[in-house]
């Protein structure tokens, strides 16, 4: 399997987390033609699970909710872009809930944060298409490559209007393995720029697209103006959380009683036969599917769900 044949597979699980309603402050202000993406994630279980970054969690509770919005409405949907023959469609799924690392206790030799970089997302679906995780251990040298949304809508509309519906695919190689080569490494590095809503871009192997890791941040220079203000500028060291503690995220997850209940949510293809959505789309956003043709026709001890009263 070369790059190609692996992006083609794994691009179908990567998703963009946006906000669900976007204020008007004036009466002749224009809804955003596509919302800002605030995060990137992808599919590990085919009944809804998604993983990002806790960073990019942490900023649902920061979004705008209209005042008569539900207790358990979490103010952002997590959309997936699905190809037909026809054209591509944007489908929103609704979140149902989040799980998020509670306690972690590292080993004593750690040099790692106080806890990894995880969280899963819980969506209303079935039937979507997961990636598989690889835990074997990372190598320096190894060739690898990562997909989401950098830079965001940003990145999207880079010419002035939407130009650009797809994730940014970018390959590169593991620079460092974190401390030093180790079965279970607190992260990795890879020489791959990132930036704003690139969080939670699986990186994975293109020889079989298997996930090694999720990205969670960047190294980042100083650089000064004229006036010397100080502003960031990225570089090409970025990091990652390896395969391991996905893995174990991921088995506590699914320990869930939540998920040993029958899952009431539809497939992509029932949402896209029935066009039923399950979420409310932000004022000046159709709620329906929008079709888009081109012009040529170390352990985690506890893991905490949450879905209701989150505030």
């Amino acid at each position: 399997m070369n790059l190609t044949e692996s992006y083609n597979q794994v691009k179908k699980s990567i998703v963009a987390f946006l906000p669900k309603y976007q204020p008007l402050y004036k009466k002749d202000d224009k809804p955003h033609e596509f919302p800002p993406i605030i995060g990137t994630g992808f599919i590990v279980n085919e009944n809804g699970l998604i993983l990002t970054n806790d960073h990019v969690l942490k900023v649902f509770n920061k979004l705008w909710h209209p005042p008569d919005a539900a207790p358990d409405d979490w103010g952002v949907y997590v959309m997936i872009l699905h190809m037909l023959s026809e054209g591509q469609v944007e489908i929103p799924l609704e979140v149902t809930g989040v799980f998020e690392i509670t306690q972690f206790t590292p080993g004593k030799a750690y040099y790692g944060p106080h806890k990894p970089d995880l969280a899963i997302v819980h969506v209303k679906a079935r039937g979507l298409p997961s990636l598989e995780i690889d835990d074997s251990p990372i190598q320096e040298g190894i060739e690898v490559a990562t997909a989401g949304f950098p830079m965001g809508t940003d990145a999207l509309r880079a010419p002035g209007w939407l130009h650009q519906i797809t994730p940014t695919l970018q390959c590169g190689i593991v620079s460092a393995v974190l401390p030093f080569a180790c079965n279970t490494p607190h992260a990795f590095s890879i020489n791959v720029m990132t930036q704003g809503g690139a969080s939670g871009s699986p990186v994975f192997y293109p020889n079989t697209g298997k996930v090694a890791g999720v990205l969670y941040g960047g190294l980042f220079d100083l650089g000064f103006t004229n006036k010397k203000d100080v502003y960031k500028v990225p570089t090409n060291i970025s990091y990652v959380v390896p395969s391991h503690y996905i893995k174990r995220i991921l088995s506590t997850a699914l320990k869930e009683p939540a998920f040993s209940e029958p899952c009431d949510g539809l497939s992509i293809e029932e949402m896209i036969a029935t066009k039923t959505l399950h979420n409310v789309i932000e004022e000046g956003r159709q709620p329906e599917i929008i079709n888009l043709k081109t012009d040529t026709d170390s352990e985690i001890s506890i893991t905490k769900f949450i879905r209701q009263d989150k505030h």
